[in-house]
């Protein structure tokens, strides 16, 4: 039985500006623009209190909280603390997961002595805000749900251990919309049928549910009970597509505003290219009107690229094919199908291949490649 454990730094982006600046500690705060077409990209645990969550538009979290204070986002801020914790823990365990800027897994099987689990992770806990400034908690049981699960049970600064002698206790009677990997849609479709909470889901063979949730019932009813994925993935984490939008203070009719839009967007996305070495095969565009109504657009390229300039280039062609003189509250390239930036598709490769071996006279065709 392997020992997986999760560690989430609690509330990321509000701990880096309180960092920046201590005069926002123990405030009602949260991250986003000051404009009512701006969302919450996280909150503090005082504005939680009083409503304010992840997503929320801020108009609606002014209202909930008004005294919330409205903090704007500095990225390359979150990013150096993101290295440091990262670069502490990769330090001491070879088999970590990025989950994501603040979060991961680490395989700690082979690292704690067994029945000392609590106190070790609790030295960590403490090691990691001395050495980093950054509050964390942890979760810890035999596979990565029920590390995940655990983690999100005692914010800020929880240590939980979850494992299949107390799921009945401390996972099965969490509301069903708690659930790791079930998403807001179908959370209350789930509740219409009568699956509450997490038990409920455990104990179910409804065919209705069955139905709704199709191959995965299976997948969440065997994590329900305990079962999941305990292998931890430490190859380099890489994205698997980019994106960058940006949200107008007022609908923008202008389709110069727009192109220059595109470029500053199509101008951050070639940075984060490069940082990882990647290039794009696909890139795409995205318009959302007043009414919220969102469109996107994308095409595929022959070669990936990863220029500002040729990636605004196809942002600016999709625009002028698909824009029909319509007012846009936001607008957005995205690129996917990411390659690394050495690799090349079959056709180049089979010619240098072919250029080198032409004086014996031998062709290469795709499939043999294959």
């Amino acid at each position: 039985m392997k020992t997986i454990v999760h560690i989430d730094l609690n509330a990321f982006f509000v701990q880096c500006e309180i960092l920046k600046d201590p005069s926002l500690k123990g405030k009602k705060v949260a991250i986003g623009h000051n404009s009512s077409r701006s969302v919450v990209s996280t909150s503090s645990y005082e504005a939680r209190k009083d409503g304010v969550f992840s997503a929320m538009p801020i108009s609606i979290a002014k209202k909930k909280c008004p005294d919330l204070i409205i903090v704007p986002d500095h990225f390359d801020l979150y990013k150096d603390y993101s290295n440091k914790f990262f670069s502490f823990l990769k330090s001491r365990y070879p088999i970590l997961e990025e989950a994501s800027i603040d979060e991961c897994y680490i395989d700690m099987t082979n690292e704690i002595e067994k029945g000392n689990e609590y106190n070790y992770l609790f030295d960590l806990q403490m090691t990691l805000y001395r050495v980093t400034s950054l509050k964390c908690s942890i979760g810890y049981g035999e596979n990565k749900f029920l590390a995940k699960m655990a983690s999100d049970m005692k914010k800020p600064l929880g240590l939980t251990y979850l494992g299949k002698e107390n799921l009945e206790t401390l996972l099965w009677p969490l509301s069903i919309d708690k659930f790791f990997g079930i998403g807001t849609k179908t959370a209350p479709r789930l509740k219409e049928l009568g699956i509450e909470t997490i038990g409920d889901l455990a104990s179910c063979n409804d065919p209705r549910v069955k139905k709704l949730l199709g191959k995965q019932f299976d997948y969440f009813k065997n994590q329900a009970l305990g079962y999941g994925d305990d292998f931890v993935d430490n190859s380099a984490w890489e994205p698997k597509s980019v994106s960058r939008d940006r949200t107008y203070k007022d609908d923008v009719y202008s389709l110069d505003e727009m192109k220059e839009t595109l470029y500053l967007c199509s101008e951050e996305i070639a940075a984060e290219l490069k940082k990882h070495h990647q290039k794009a095969l696909s890139i795409g565009i995205k318009m959302r009107r007043n009414d919220f109504v969102t469109k996107s657009k994308r095409t595929t390229l022959k070669e990936g690229v990863d220029e500002a300039f040729l990636i605004h280039q196809e942002a600016l062609s999709l625009l002028e094919k698909n824009y029909h003189d319509e007012p846009l509250r936001l607008i957005g390239v995205y690129c996917e199908n990411l390659i690394k930036d050495e690799e090349k598709n079959n056709d180049d490769l089979i010619k240098e291949i072919n250029a080198s071996l032409l004086e014996g006279g031998k062709l290469i065709k795709g499939s043999d490649l294959k």
